[in-house]
């Protein structure tokens, strides 16, 4: 009963009133002085409507949420899967559309015949490169940049734990990214993690590990900080900080998978406008740290979904509304708020 009594109070706070626009809708991507881009959902974009009308208007850079990660793309040893992908890329060349290739390497979607290889350290260095190079050069020419490794270090700054490593050694990230030069030495090249925003001990480490790569002169472009953040953490001036550090090693600052959760206790226990306003006031104050970046530096802010109603966070027991657009695809305060940043 008390469930049943807690769910009924959260569906209650959480119910969509409909009433006047927060503010004007704009097109973001003209709008803005940095890419403006959105986590996409193929089959979403081809049959859904109103997603399919708000995602060429407002963004200009796109990154696959699902297809191009390894279960999905490379579902069998001599067998890819392209053909989502190429949807989704003469997608963005019809509107004139920044592709952002995600991701080569990651410890998780991976095919089971992956998960399951047995070979020694040759064998998996040589599955990693034709898996990496394939990619690329079937998408080289319109995707001209990639998250190359995911997610790969833990919190306390060590290397994560997973098949790369257990197989091939620390030295996968950096042959990683050396195979992904080879393929296109033309494109952009990204280590892709989350809590980087901290400015912790996990940015720390990761910092000096792609400086050390640099040093060998393996090409690494930049950093893709995720972004997954919440009303009030990580503080504004860590993620800033960790942005202009960024900066200063000479790392493109990539704001890759944001979103603010709406945590539940705090649903709990203040209303959804107050929560949305600090919401709105929340994308504000990150999106002007970005800005204060130098231009070139500035590679762009993506958005982890476009609507709450396909977050990867609705599958959790409270939405987390974390995204500029509402359910019914209507722009929320956080629009709002992302909108004042880009005028002032």
């Amino acid at each position: 009963m008390q469930k049943l009594f807690l769910f009924a109070l959260l569906l209650f706070a959480f119910s969509f009133k409909p009433g006047e626009p927060p503010c004007e809708e704009i097109r973001l991507r003209d709008k803005a002085l940095f890419p403006v881009g959105a986590a996409v959902n193929t089959d979403k974009l081809k049959n859904e409507e109103n997603y399919w009308k708000i995602v060429p208007v407002q963004f200009n850079s796109l990154t696959p949420e699902r297809i191009m990660k390894p279960a999905y793309l490379h579902p069998q040893k001599d067998k890819y899967n392209f053909f989502e992908t190429d949807h989704l890329m003469d997608f963005c060349k019809q509107f004139k559309i920044r592709l952002h290739g995600h991701t080569l390497i990651w410890h998780k979607s991976l095919p089971e015949w992956m998960e399951t290889f047995k070979g020694n350290k040759t064998e998996w260095e040589a599955l990693m490169k034709e898996h990496i190079q394939t990619i690329i050069h079937h998408c080289k020419g319109t995707i001209k940049s990639w998250d190359v490794v995911n997610e790969a270090f833990n919190d306390d700054g060590t290397l994560r734990k997973n098949i790369w490593l257990k197989n091939i050694g620390e030295s996968y990230i950096e042959k990683a990214f050396l195979y992904a030069s080879e393929a296109d030495s033309t494109a952009k090249f990204f280590y892709n993690d989350y809590s980087l925003e901290k400015h912790g001990e996990k940015f720390g480490a990761v910092i000096a590990f792609l400086k050390g790569l640099k040093a060998k002169g393996i090409k690494v472009d930049g950093v893709g900080m995720q972004m997954h953040v919440a009303l009030d953490y990580p503080v504004i001036t860590d993620i800033d900080a960790a942005a202009m550090h960024l900066q200063e090693e000479g790392f493109l600052v990539h704001y890759s998978e944001v979103d603010i959760s709406i945590r539940a206790g705090q649903s709990i226990f203040a209303k959804r406008s107050n929560l949305l306003a600090l919401q709105k006031q929340r994308i504000k104050a990150i999106t002007s740290g970005f800005m204060k970046l130098k231009q070139a530096y500035r590679f762009g802010i993506t958005f982890w979904g476009v609507s709450d109603n396909d977050s990867w966070l609705t599958e959790e027991s409270l939405r987390a509304m974390p995204l500029l657009y509402d359910a019914s695809y209507k722009i929320k305060p956080m629009y709002c708020g992302f909108v004042e940043a880009l005028e002032n």
